[in-house]
C-alpha cells in the first residue's frame, strides 16, 4: 500500500525540527562545556568588606543594639562596651571618617559608663589626657599645630576656671567639687602637656600656641556659657572641653584625608597606633564633657557637620 504524500511529508518535517532541535542543543552544551571555569572563592573575595567597611559596620551595629530600648540592659551595656573600640577602628581605618568615628566612640564611652552604674559593673574608661607613650603620627605637622592651639587653648581656660571656682567668686554644683580637689588643675596640665607633645610631634611646623587667651567669656559665664556651634548653653568647662575636641577632630581630619601610610607592615602598625592616641585624646575631651552635663545626643555633637 504506498504510503500518503500527506503523511510523508509530515513525518519528514518532524524530523527535520527533531534533527534542528539536537543541534541546538548540542551547540548549547559544547559552547557551556568551552565556558571558563568558576574559581572558587571568586565570588566571595569580591563581595569582601575592606577594614573602613567591616569597622562601620560592627560599629554601627553594636551601637544600634546599645541604644535599643527592646534588648535587655545587660545585652545592652556589653554592646556599648564593644561599640566604643569599634568606633575608634572606624577613626583609624576609615580617612574620610575620622571625626565621626572618634566622637562616636565617646558617645558609646558614656553609655557604657551609664549602662555599668545602673547594673552595678565597674567598666574602665579609655581616656587618654597626654601622648606620653607615642613617637610618631602620620599626621601633617600643621595639622598638629592646630590641634595643639586647640589643647593650648583649653589648658588656659581650666585655669582660670579653677582660679574662679577655688576663690569662691564663683559656684556651681559641677563645677567647684572639680576645682576644690585640683581636677580642673590636672586637666589643666594635660591640655598643656598634650599640646607641647604634639608640637614635638609636629617636624617643625610653626607653632600657634599664645599661652594667653581672652577670658572675658570666661570670666562673664565661669558656670554656664552658650556653646557657639550649636546655640545650647551648657557648663562652661563642659563647653570648653567640647570646643577643644571638636577643633582637635577638625584638624586630624583634614590630614587624614590625604594620609599615606608606609608600605613596611612595622611601621604601619606604629602609626595606626598614633593616630588611635589622637583618636582617644580627643575622645576624652568629649566624654568629659558628656560627663558635665553636655548633650550626648547627635543633634548637639554633629551639628556643625549637618551645617556645612
Amino acid at each position: 500500500m504506498p504510503t500518503r504524500p500527506h503523511l510523508l511529508y509530515a513525518h519528514r518535517a518532524r524530523h527535520s525540527r527533531l534533527a534542528a532541535a539536537l543541534s541546538c542543543l548540542l551547540a548549547v552544551c559544547m559552547l557551556a562545556g568551552c565556558a571558563a571555569p568558576r574559581i572558587a572563592g571568586r565570588a566571595e573575595s569580591e563581595q569582601r568588606l575592606s577594614p573602613c567597611e567591616s569597622a562601620v559596620e560592627a560599629a554601627s551595629a553594636g551601637t544600634e543594639r546599645a541604644m535599643s530600648a527592646d534588648s535587655p540592659i545587660t545585652m545592652r551595656y556589653v554592646a556599648a562596651k564593644q561599640a566604643q573600640h569599634d568606633w575608634l577602628d572606624v577613626a583609624v581605618q576609615c580617612p574620610l571618617r575620622f571625626a565621626e568615628g572618634t566622637m562616636r566612640s565617646a558617645q558609646m564611652q558614656y553609655r557604657t559608663q551609664q549602662l555599668a552604674r545602673v547594673l552595678g559593673a565597674n567598666s574602665k574608661t579609655l581616656t587618654v589626657t597626654r601622648l606620653d607613650s607615642v613617637a610618631s603620627v602620620p599626621i601633617g605637622g600643621d595639622a598638629l599645630a592646630q590641634a595643639a592651639l586647640a589643647d593650648d587653648r583649653a589648658g588656659f581656660a581650666t585655669e582660670v576656671l579653677a582660679g574662679r571656682f577655688v576663690s569662691g567668686v564663683a559656684r556651681d554644683a559641677r563645677t567647684t567639687p572639680l576645682a576644690e580637689d585640683g581636677t580642673l588643675l590636672a586637666m589643666s596640665e594635660n591640655h598643656k602637656q598634650a599640646a607641647s607633645q604634639m608640637m614635638q610631634l609636629s617636624n617643625g611646623a610653626r607653632d600657634l600656641r599664645q599661652k594667653l587667651y581672652g577670658t572675658d567669656e570666661l570670666l562673664a559665664h565661669s558656670t554656664n556659657v552658650t556653646d557657639p556651634v550649636n546655640g545650647l548653653r551648657a557648663n562652661t568647662v563642659a563647653v570648653v572641653e567640647m570646643s577643644c575636641a571638636r577643633e582637635e577632630m577638625q584638624a586630624i581630619a583634614q590630614s587624614t584625608r590625604t594620609m599615606e601610610l608606609p608600605d613596611d607592615a612595622n611601621a604601619v602598625q606604629q602609626a595606626q597606633q598614633g593616630l588611635l592616641q589622637l583618636s582617644l585624646l580627643a575622645a576624652t575631651h568629649a566624654y568629659t564633657a558628656f560627663n558635665l552635663g553636655y548633650p550626648s545626643s547627635d543633634y548637639a555633637v554633629f551639628a556643625a557637620d549637618d551645617d556645612e
